[in-house]
């Protein structure tokens, strides 16, 4: 081999190996370092962007834990009271009647024994008619028991007539309450959510019979003034009873909590500008002072970054967004 051919061969030997050098060089250098915290959540949501949020005072916090009591939840129904007045009315009829009928027994028994005119006769036939009326004062009495439930008769027969008065003005409610979990002894203080205000009701005593759609034993209980003129007859609404112990969760500030679809709904934060909304009615959820308890385990959880603010504006976006999808799909 002469010596100009073996330079040839050398020269391009060298220059095979740095373009083959720099071809592999995206292979061998390292991934850039992207992270995770950085990257855009993916998921389903509503996107809104940093200027909209600003516009729309959204504010965003960590939803703090919280321990509450242990509490059975339930309902309560407000019972017809007109079916008491007129019960009431019977009372008073009766004993008006068994009063009458005890004096004019005392009469003849007085005048039987001056031998004063009266024959045993009229004793007797006298006598009959206080028994008789006297068992109709006592049937009437128990009238209250038998139709609404051992619980209210155990108030009394005397009171009937001021129940009655009392609910007549709107100052008084007759609830039953059916808890799926058992019923609350006598005596127990179950809160009631009447809406936008709660009210404590102490319970009586087990009512006259079981609910046939839930299956259950339920109690009575008396709601006072002024909870007792936001009942209203037929109305069903969540009640709650303290059972004792301790439960771990979280607390909705009310200003978070939006109504969509028949439900109480937040809006979870996914990421900087995306959010989550999520239903939080359920059997873990109970009202507070302060907005809505969610029990631990949920969807929800202590940490979770809620908006606390603007929340129905997101919900006003959201719908503005589904109804424009929805209208350049019909296209």
């Amino acid at each position: 081999m002469k010596r100009w051919q073996a330079g040839v061969l050398l020269t391009s030997g060298l220059v095979l190996g740095a373009l083959g050098m720099r071809l592999a060089m995206p292979l061998l250098a390292p991934a850039p370092n992207h992270p995770a915290a950085e990257q855009e959540p993916v998921g389903e949501g509503l996107e809104v962007a940093p200027d909209v949020q600003r516009q729309a005072g959204i504010v965003v916090a960590p939803l703090v834990a919280r321990d509450v009591a242990g509490q059975a939840d339930g309902y309560a129904r407000s019972l017809d009271p007109a079916p008491l007045g007129a019960m009431a009315a019977e009372i008073a009829a009766a004993r008006a009647v068994q009063t009458g009928s005890a004096r004019e027994l005392a009469r003849l028994t007085a005048l039987v024994a001056a031998d004063a005119g009266a024959t045993r006769h009229d004793l007797d036939a006298a006598r009959a008619q206080a028994g008789a009326d006297q068992a109709r004062l006592t049937l009437a009495c128990q009238q209250p028991a038998l139709q609404y439930g051992a619980g209210l008769g155990r108030l009394g027969c005397d009171t009937m007539a001021r129940l009655a008065s009392r609910a007549a003005q709107g100052r008084l409610a007759l609830m039953r309450l059916d808890f799926p979990d058992g019923p609350p002894p006598s005596g127990s203080v179950v809160t009631i959510d009447l809406g936008t205000t709660t009210a404590s009701a102490r319970v009586l005593g087990p009512a006259v019979a079981g609910d046939t759609q839930l299956q259950t034993a339920g109690v009575l209980a008396l709601l006072e003034a002024p909870g007792a003129a936001q009942a209203g007859v037929g109305r069903v609404v969540a009640a709650h009873w303290a059972t004792g112990g301790q439960t771990r969760g979280a607390v909705i500030p009310r200003e978070a909590v939006v109504r969509a679809d028949g439900a109480l709904q937040v809006y979870r934060v996914l990421g900087p500008n995306r959010f989550e909304r999520i239903a939080i009615d359920g059997p873990a959820t109970a009202p507070v002072t302060e907005g809505w308890f969610v029990a631990a385990g949920g969807a929800l959880k202590p940490g979770d970054r809620v908006v606390v603010a603007g929340a129905g504006t997101l919900l006003g976006l959201e719908r503005s967004a589904g109804a424009g999808a929805g209208a350049g799909g019909d296209d």
